[in-house]
């Protein structure tokens, strides 16, 4: 594929970046992977490489040990096709339809203007097809597996069939880690959590008022968990449930958050408020309710800059959702846990158990009107007692307020093994080529890994992958230097695999 301006072109590794542009100019969010799919098996298929895609779009290729080194064992390098798609609030980009526009800094970070980088995981994509265009020498067997929406739950490690693909590795480098010179050996698991409150609508009564909070750093809401970024649907939630009881209002609609896996950074609701003489002074009220939010110290600097704004709409509503539903909304705003519950008491620093609210919407019928408020949650933990007690606790708070909740997504931990040949060797050549001993960290998010071992039997795995930086966000940057670094490390290790 070709762009018009190579925007990576004169930097190294030179195939890598080439194949990473490519890739960005495809759009490719989760579930929209066909078209990346497509360039991966064309890209296969010139090469004459054997090559497996399944029906949701996984894709799998097998290379040919070197000669003279066929006795090796085979090594799967595995990274995922889809990016998070998100976008400031002016950005009119297109994820569906559009490519992204890159652009480098003077230190070698790429970035893309306005939206989500998709560093995570494109690099992986780009790193592998590199190595199968032109491979290090020797090298073992290497079958590349590239799997499909994995930030949505999973889908494509759990729709992976390792004995139709004919996977024969049991030594894997999964190339979904964010920091150089960390080498992941374990991860926690997870699963997504749907509520769905029931909407009764009635006749609006007064004047309609938006209020928008907009402008909070958001993240990844496994790796930062534990950095203390403020939940903008959480902080709306506050910020109402403070003025119930001197304002008499409904809510009308709520929006918020683009992905249960990403820390919302933005969110907006209109509310009904019957007294239309206190307009102002509600709106004041709404702001002064943010400072307070605000001036807490506890607040991180970065999340201090946010917007906070309440317009009074000239148009008077027509519906809005009645009282019981305002309270059930505002109950569950209130009520619902979010960002860390418990740290590990065994590893210190790691989060052991977490939830992120990462959206909230309106959901509507085909006039319009409002039929249900949905909330769309993260919850991570390496136990599955965890789990289970999460499970139990939102499925008990949907019930309390007269709504449902649906559990989908779960997905396994990846323990640590106390022995890994893999994780020595990675080791070795680090020191050997940088000087340096890579750190050893068992991490908070979720990876494919704990499937992928469970579909494959006993596996020898380590995960790793280049710097970046604020991933989830439209602030997501990726260093060229680490690249570089990286890629040469993983080269390394499959001419040590041989």
């Amino acid at each position: 594929m070709s762009t018009t301006t190579r925007i990576l072109s004169g930097y190294e590794p030179a195939s890598v970046l080439s194949f990473f542009e490519d890739i960005c100019a495809i759009p490719h969010v989760s579930g929209d992977e066909r078209a990346i799919a497509d360039y991966i098996e064309a890209f296969a298929k010139a090469r004459g490489l054997s090559c497996y895609r399944d029906a949701v779009h996984n894709v799998f290729i097998k290379l040919p040990a070197s000669e003279g080194h066929e006795s090796a064992p085979a090594v799967i390098l595995q990274g995922h096709t889809d990016m998070v798609g998100e976008k400031t609030a002016d950005s009119t980009h297109n994820f569906a339809t559009d490519g992204l526009k890159l652009k480098v800094d003077a230190e070698g970070w790429i970035s893309a203007t306005d939206t989500t980088l998709g560093g995570d995981d494109g690099i992986a994509v780009a790193m592998m097809l590199a190595i199968l265009d032109n491979p290090p020498q020797p090298h073992p067997a290497i079958e590349c597996l590239f799997t499909v929406s994995e930030e949505t739950g999973l889908e494509g490690a759990w729709a992976f069939d390792p004995v139709a693909m004919e996977a024969t590795a049991h030594t894997m480098i999964n190339l979904d880690s964010e920091a150089e010179g960390v080498l992941t050996a374990g991860c926690s698991g997870g699963m997504r959590t749907d509520i769905t409150l029931p909407v009764t609508c009635e006749s609006a009564e007064g004047v309609a008022v938006r209020v928008t909070l907009d402008g909070f750093t958001g993240g990844h809401s496994g790796v930062e968990i534990h950095e203390g970024h403020t939940n903008a649907i959480k902080a709306m939630g506050r910020i109402l449930s403070a003025l119930t009881e001197p304002y008499d209002f409904s809510l009308i609609s709520v929006s918020g958050g683009g992905k249960d896996n990403a820390i919302p950074r933005d969110c907006t609701v209109t509310v009904d408020l019957r007294d239309t003489a206190h307009a102002e002074d509600f709106a004041r009220a709404v702001t002064a309710e943010a400072e307070k939010l605000r001036s807490e110290p506890n607040m991180i600097p970065a999340d201090k800059s946010f917007t906070c704004t309440a317009e009074i709409l000239p148009d008077p509503p027509v519906l809005s959702m009645d009282d019981k539903t305002t309270h059930a909304v505002l109950s569950l705003l209130t009520l619902v846990r979010d960002g860390v519950l418990s740290m590990s008491a065994h590893v210190k620093g790691l989060v052991a158990h977490s939830r992120n609210l990462g959206i909230i919407k309106t959901l509507t019928d085909g006039e319009g009107k409002p039929t249900a408020v949905k909330f769309s949650m993260s919850t991570r933990s390496a136990s599955n007692g965890h789990l289970d007690d999460s499970q139990r606790e939102l499925t008990a708070l949907a019930a309390v307020l007269g709504g449902e909740a649906t559990h989908r997504a779960r997905y396994p931990g990846w323990d640590y093994a106390p022995v890994s040949p893999l994780r020595d060797l990675w080791t070795r050549v680090s020191e050997g080529i940088y000087g340096v001993t890579p750190r050893i960290e068992v991490i908070h998010a979720g990876l494919e890994c704990g499937i992928l071992c469970d579909k494959l039997g006993e596996m020898d795995i380590i995960s790793v992958g280049p710097d970046m930086r604020d991933i989830h966000t439209p602030r997501e940057m990726l260093s060229i230097p680490s690249v570089e670094r990286t890629y040469r490390l993983v080269c390394e290790t499959l001419r040590a695999l041989a």
